[in-house]
């Protein structure tokens, strides 16, 4: 059960991740060194990011809260360091 509810957190932050890239492209940094550096300190971000399960107000709090706008931010940067590719790839 566990598992489930982490494997939608995590595809529920990448449909907002995706929604928001295609949605507002002008958000994205247009330099590949601050989509780099932004991507990097949204992961380690990640790590920092408490779960309380002390009761469930404060579990669910933390986890919507908390946990998944920092996994849609990690998502968001990794769609961006793609779209880079994209970009730079020779046709």
């Amino acid at each position: 059960m566990t598992f489930v509810f982490a494997a939608a957190l995590f595809a529920g932050a990448a449909v907002i991740a995706v929604w928001i890239a295609v949605r507002f492209p002008g958000l994205a940094p247009q330099s590949l060194t601050v989509r780099v550096i932004g991507t990097l300190a949204a992961t380690q971000l990640l790590m920092l990011v408490p779960v309380d399960t002390g009761s469930y107000f404060t579990l669910y709090g933390s986890l919507f809260g908390l946990m998944l706008p920092v996994l849609t931010v990690v998502w968001l940067g990794g769609s961006w360091l793609l779209q880079s590719l994209r970009e730079t790839a020779p046709s």
